[in-house]
Protein backbone atom coordinates (compact mmCIF):
# COMPACT_ATOMS: atom_id res chain seq x y z
CA UNK A 1 0.00 0.00 0.00
CA UNK A 2 2.34 2.89 1.20
CA UNK A 3 4.98 1.80 -1.94
CA UNK A 4 1.95 2.40 -4.70
CA UNK A 5 1.21 6.03 -2.64
CA UNK A 6 5.12 6.57 -2.82
CA UNK A 7 4.37 5.84 -6.70
CA UNK A 8 1.55 8.01 -7.33
CA UNK A 9 3.35 11.12 -5.45
CA UNK A 10 6.43 10.28 -7.58
CA UNK A 11 4.17 10.63 -10.64
CA UNK A 12 2.41 13.43 -9.33
CA UNK A 13 5.84 15.29 -8.65
CA UNK A 14 7.16 13.99 -12.01
CA UNK A 15 3.61 15.54 -13.98
CA UNK A 16 4.78 19.50 -11.77
CA UNK A 17 7.77 19.28 -12.69
CA UNK A 18 7.62 18.31 -16.44
CA UNK A 19 4.42 21.00 -16.36
CA UNK A 20 6.90 23.15 -15.84
CA UNK A 21 9.49 22.51 -17.92
CA UNK A 22 6.74 22.77 -20.61
CA UNK A 23 6.20 26.43 -19.36
CA UNK A 24 10.04 27.18 -19.50
CA UNK A 25 10.01 25.99 -23.08
CA UNK A 26 7.06 27.77 -23.76
CA UNK A 27 8.37 31.24 -22.32
CA UNK A 28 12.18 30.82 -24.21
CA UNK A 29 10.23 29.56 -27.50
CA UNK A 30 8.36 32.82 -27.20
CA UNK A 31 11.33 35.00 -26.32
CA UNK A 32 13.35 33.79 -29.19
CA UNK A 33 10.71 34.24 -31.40
CA UNK A 34 10.32 37.71 -30.72
CA UNK A 35 14.26 38.32 -31.10
CA UNK A 36 14.14 36.62 -34.68
CA UNK A 37 11.36 39.09 -35.58
CA UNK A 38 13.31 42.15 -34.24
CA UNK A 39 16.38 40.87 -35.67
CA UNK A 40 14.69 40.74 -39.13
CA UNK A 41 13.02 44.21 -38.47
CA UNK A 42 16.37 45.31 -37.88
CA UNK A 43 17.63 43.99 -41.23
CA UNK A 44 14.95 45.21 -43.60
CA UNK A 45 15.35 48.61 -42.05
CA UNK A 46 19.20 48.67 -42.89
CA UNK A 47 18.34 47.40 -46.26
CA UNK A 48 16.00 50.28 -47.12
CA UNK A 49 18.42 52.97 -45.35
CA UNK A 50 20.58 51.64 -47.85
CA UNK A 51 18.69 51.34 -51.16
CA UNK A 52 17.76 55.06 -50.40
CA UNK A 53 21.06 56.40 -49.73
CA UNK A 54 22.59 54.28 -53.13
CA UNK A 55 19.27 55.95 -55.03
CA UNK A 56 19.89 59.49 -53.44
CA UNK A 57 23.73 59.01 -54.09
CA UNK A 58 24.01 59.62 -57.50
CA UNK A 59 21.64 62.35 -57.90
CA UNK A 60 22.87 64.14 -55.13
CA UNK A 61 25.60 67.01 -54.58
CA UNK A 62 27.04 68.47 -50.91
CA UNK A 63 24.20 71.29 -50.90
CA UNK A 64 21.14 69.25 -51.47
CA UNK A 65 22.81 66.59 -48.88
CA UNK A 66 23.16 69.03 -46.13
CA UNK A 67 26.97 68.13 -45.91
CA UNK A 68 29.40 70.90 -44.81
CA UNK A 69 32.95 70.62 -46.43
CA UNK A 70 35.51 69.67 -43.71
CA UNK A 71 38.10 72.03 -43.04
CA UNK A 72 41.64 71.81 -42.74
CA UNK A 73 42.55 69.79 -39.29
CA UNK A 74 38.71 69.01 -39.04
CA UNK A 75 38.32 65.53 -38.59
CA UNK A 76 35.08 63.64 -39.69
CA UNK A 77 34.27 62.00 -36.50
CA UNK A 78 31.23 62.67 -34.55
CA UNK A 79 31.14 64.94 -31.58
CA UNK A 80 30.23 63.66 -28.56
Amino acid sequence: MSQSIYKMHNSRAAARQLAKMREELATIGEKERVLRERSASREVYRYLLDAHRVAAWPNADDGMLNIAPIGKGESNQLAV
